[in-house]
């Protein structure tokens, strides 16, 4: 019986140092993970100055708004609201809920691209898949569409395409709906495009907690590739509003060379790589971290405009034509 007395004695000690030794973490509040983004954001982004946003102003609008009390979607919501300022589609707060976005680049613009009027009235099913490019021949003039920079580029299949339009007058790259992806894709597409080194853009990478503190300029260069031709012919680009992030540094780079020229509409921007941190409460952002700049020294993160501005006509549109791809076809054949 004393030994039973004693093991209970034991237990209740042992609980009890339990709670006062070993009591949860505290949870971690609203204010530290409003502090968490405005800072971060404040040390990484890199548009501040070009946009001409006064951060601590931002934050004093929105930090007002932030108690304990509120809840985790309200929370959600002012941080959201506080990146919605920066208006860049590679700014982002991610939850297990929600994803916060500003796609205003795109959503206010012309479409300028229909895929299936495409499919069903130019390819008539006479297109051909090579790696991750739908490719037709229009006889005189090669077509390719690159749907996403996510997907991988070979230099087998990049060549596979150059190599069936060798002798023709010249070849499209529709890169109208590409949102972006893997930026080395940019560089194993490009490659194909040059003899020698060219240096085609600028960028430069954040690098100190003031705004304007950056590394120095560095040059952007397409490189041949050993062992393969390089396509030399004339090279129309197409762009529309939602040719954003790597496409657009896609049509930076490839609009300085020669023999390539830009038609469509103005692409939707996304000059700045995205650099990620997770904050205490498990969410994690992203902000634009560095910016690139063309040979004239202009800042692609709004978009850049073509060489040839061309909508797609709703007269043209009713009767089945796209007219920035017949306006690449003309060019080529003229």
């Amino acid at each position: 019986m004393k030994r039973l007395v004693f093991i209970l004695l034991v237990c209740i000690v042992l609980s009890s140092c339990k709670k006062v030794f070993f009591d949860d973490e505290p949870g971690v509040s609203n204010q530290d993970v409003f502090d968490q983004v405005w800072s971060y954001t404040d040390e990484k982004y890199s548009f501040f100055d070009f946009k001409n946003i006064d951060w601590d102003s931002v934050k004093t609008i929105y930090e007002v708004k932030i108690s304990n009390e509120i809840s985790e979607d309200s929370l959600f919501s002012v941080l959201s609201d506080m990146l919605y300022v920066l208006e860049d589609g590679h700014v982002n707060l991610s939850s297990s809920f929600d994803v916060s976005r500003n796609w205003e680049w795109y959503l206010d613009y012309p479409t300028n691209y229909d895929p299936n009027m495409i499919e069903r009235h130019y390819f008539k099913n006479e297109q051909q898949f090579i790696g991750p490019f739908t490719v037709f021949d229009f006889g005189d003039v090669g077509y390719l569409h690159y749907e996403s920079f996510s997907s991988s580029v070979s230099d087998e299949k990049i060549q596979q395409v150059l190599a069936k339009f060798q002798n023709h007058k010249g070849l499209i790259i529709d890169v109208r709906d590409n949102g972006g992806g893997s930026i080395s894709n940019v560089y194993n597409i490009g490659n194909h495009f040059v003899s020698e080194p060219i240096i085609t853009a600028y960028q430069r990478t954040k690098n100190g907690p003031g705004h304007e503190e950056f590394t120095t300029l560095a040059g952007a260069q397409f490189t041949p590739v050993d062992d393969y031709t390089s396509y030399q012919q004339p090279v129309v680009i197409l762009t529309n509003r939602k040719c954003y992030s790597a496409t657009n540094m896609f049509r930076t780079m490839m609009g300085a060379l020669p023999n390539v020229t830009v038609i469509g509409d103005r692409t939707g921007g996304g000059g700045g790589i995205p650099t990620y941190t997770q904050l205490s409460n498990g969410w994690s952002l992203r902000v634009s971290s560095t910016q690139m700049y063309n040979l004239d020294f202009i800042s692609n993160e709004n978009g850049l405009s073509p060489d040839r501005e061309v909508d797609v006509s709703i007269a043209d549109e009713s009767i089945n034509i796209d007219s920035i791809l017949e306006d690449a076809l003309s060019f080529l054949r003229q």
